[in-house]
This record gives structure tokens, sequence and C-alpha cells, in this order.
């Protein structure tokens, strides 16, 4: 091949490749641009005791009976859940299904305690990057016997999370559940901050619908 029919054959390689270069770049704008916009629907609260003898025998208005509840009712919903007013960006679309965000948190924190400094630097570190806990459940029951063994230091990821947020420490969970293909995956989040206040005895307990946009 001479130089001439080399200069040729460049530019109608440049002429078949550079629109197909132009269209990959935009679906990647598209995508950067959609991925991680998400909008969170709180559907219910409520506050649940964490009293000892309440939740061993799972009673109503304990945190392992509302929990429970709460679980279920945001399972059963999670197909006829509104959809928000449209938030996402131009050239994206909002998902088919939302996610459900399960969360537990004391209701009262103390301030003045022996082991403030300790739990501080743990709530500091754990706000950036929590403590992540990955399993896939078979049915929701599983998932709420998984929940309420974690909750109280059991099972293999329990024991795991109580050497790390340890002492008089505190953690405060967020659970995010994502149902495909007949598979209940479970994301949680988990931040170790400071003593909860034993006076008031409560956890705050809500659920979410998480919504979140995707390229076209």
């Amino acid at each position: 091949m001479n130089k001439f029919h080399k200069i040729q054959y460049t530019l109608a390689l440049l002429l078949v490749t550079f629109p197909i270069l132009i269209a990959n770049m935009a679906l990647a704008d598209a995508g950067d641009k959609c991925s991680g916009v998400v909008k969170d629907v709180k559907q219910a609260s409520t506050l649940a005791t964490a009293a000892f003898l309440a939740n061993e025998e799972n009673k109503e208005g304990s945190i392992r009976y509302e929990s429970s509840a709460m679980l279920e009712k945001s399972e059963n919903k999670a197909g006829a859940a509104q959809k928000p007013a449209d938030f996402c960006p131009a050239d994206c679309r909002m998902s088919e299904k939302p996610e459900v965000v399960f969360k537990a948190a004391s209701n009262k924190f103390l301030t003045d305690y022996s082991q403030y400094d300790k739990c501080q630097k743990l709530l500091e570190e754990t706000q950036k990057t929590p403590f992540e806990y990955n399993e896939q459940f078979s049915s929701l029951d599983q998932i709420e016997k998984w929940f309420s063994d974690f909750t109280r230091g059991k099972g293999e990821d329990g024991k795991d999370l109580y050497s790390k947020c340890s002492g008089d420490c505190s953690p405060q969970y967020e659970l995010i559940i994502t149902k495909e293909s007949g598979k209940l995956s479970l994301d949680a989040d988990v931040i170790c901050g400071h003593e909860r206040d034993k006076k008031d005895d409560h956890y705050e307990l809500s659920y979410s619908y998480r919504w979140s946009c995707e390229s076209k």
C-alpha cells in the first residue's frame, strides 16, 4: 500500500470509528450523570424499646417485634409504592422498583461518659466508612432472624460487629434490601457512635423507599 492509499484508508477508518466514539462518549456521560442520583421517600417511623426481656420474648413494642413488622410492611407495599415526582436529570429515567431502606438508631445519646473520646473517634471514622455487611437471603423471615441476631451480637456478623463497635459505643443501622430473581440482597451499613442513653432506652425505627436514576 502506497502513501496515498494509506492516507485514504486512515481517513475512511476515522469516518467509521469517530461516530461510534462520540456515541460511546455520550452514553458514558449519560451514565455518569444518572448514576448516584437517588431519592429516599420516608414511609413510616416508630419508637421501640431496647429492654432485654421484651426483646427476648419478642413482645409488641420491642425492637425485635417492631423491626420485623416494619420490614414485612416495607416489603409487602414496595410493589405499589408511589413514585416521586421526576427528579432524574435529562436523558435519565427512574428505576422501575425502589430499594427498601430500613434504619434503626438510638433515640438519645449520652454526651458525658468515660469512653466519649473513643466513641467520638469511631463515629467520625464510620460516618466516612461504615462497617459493611452483605448477605443474600431466600425470604424476609431469614432477614428478620439475621437482624435480630445481628443487633444482639449473635451469629458470625453480630459477633464481628460487636468486636468492632465495642465498649460503650452504640451501633446505628441502615439496611438496604433489593429483590432480584426471587432473592433478597441485603447491604447493611453500620455507624458506630456514642453510647445510647439507657434512661430513654428506645430506638427510632424507620423505613423509606429509595428511587434511583439510570441511563435510558
